[in-house]
């Protein structure tokens, strides 16, 4: 029998990100003078359908806990992977705000300087970010011929004691708590030990000093006037089994956004491989 350390242990080691081996890194800056780093690639002109599929991820995710979408999704469609605020790579400014506001923003300044057409594209946001979409739908920042948001966020989902505790420490506190939200993560957010092992690399790369900064904008208010706001349409999907995200939230978005429709993948491991990729094609 295999243990769960041992199964983490398994793909740390030997999950790796084949996309960044497959698309262009570059950096971008915005008008505050931040840089953030987009993964950009190009489908074979035999198969291309003509869509670029535009992902916004969660909080702190890697490429690699994307990987099997964006593998997939290369074969017809061109990408733009783009890595927020709060991504080890991004080179923040200094003296300039990381609200939701700002964030949306970012979307927006990226979506322009690379010229991408909006009847042909796909913007699609996962968690944290979901919501920086829907801040920019609500401010008719931007739209796509397909939004989608994929679990969305109500807000950043941290055991409720460090919730308090992360304005009044310093950012480098972070580093002796992380046994302890990894302990939590295998408690009780994770569904399956390669969920699981996306997480805990999500916190071994964390970079607290950026997670600090950008977290104190969003720690004590929950996302639901932002969805309340967006009037685009909108496919809103699901993972009800998924223990980080759950489905009566999903849900309750749902009806705050009047144009949305909602389909269910029933899993996390559904939402981050194939199955979302055929929902796309299907949808467009």
């Amino acid at each position: 029998m295999i243990y769960v350390s041992e199964m983490i242990n398994r793909f740390e080691t030997f999950m790796r990100a084949k996309y960044e081996d497959l698309a262009e890194s570059m950096f971008l800056t915005m008008s505050d003078f931040t840089q953030l780093r987009i993964l950009r690639s190009y489908a074979p002109k035999e198969t291309r359908n003509g869509y670029t599929l535009f992902m916004v991820a969660g909080w702190g995710s890697v490429v690699l806990g994307w990987d099997d979408v964006l593998v997939e999704a290369i074969q017809d469609f061109d990408i733009v992977y783009v890595e927020t605020r709060e991504k080890g790579s991004s080179k923040l400014a200094l003296n300039t705000k990381h609200d939701i506001d700002r964030l949306s923003s970012d979307i927006a300044e990226i979506l322009q300087k690379l010229k991408l057409d909006k009847n042909k594209l796909i913007l699609f946001g996962s968690s944290f970010g979901a919501v920086i979409l829907a801040d920019g739908f609500g401010k008719n920042k931007f739209d796509a011929a397909l939004n989608a948001l994929v679990a969305p966020a109500i807000q950043i989902d941290l055991p409720r004691l460090l919730r308090y505790f992360v304005p009044i420490v310093p950012h480098w506190v972070m580093n002796p708590v992380k046994p302890i939200i990894k302990r939590w993560l295998r408690k009780k957010k994770s569904e399956n030990p390669e969920q699981l092992a996306k997480y805990i690399r999500v916190m071994n790369e964390a970079d607290s000093r950026k997670w600090k900064k950008v977290a104190l904008n969003f720690l004590y208010w929950k996302w639901w006037s932002v969805y309340a706001k967006v009037e685009n349409d909108i496919l809103l999907v699901a993972a009800e089994k998924d223990k980080m995200h759950e489905a009566d939230i999903t849900k309750k978005i749902g009806e705050l956004m009047k144009n949305s429709v909602y389909v269910n993948l029933e899993t996390n491991k559904n939402a981050h491989t194939k199955p979302i990729v055929t929902l796309l094609r299907e949808q467009i």
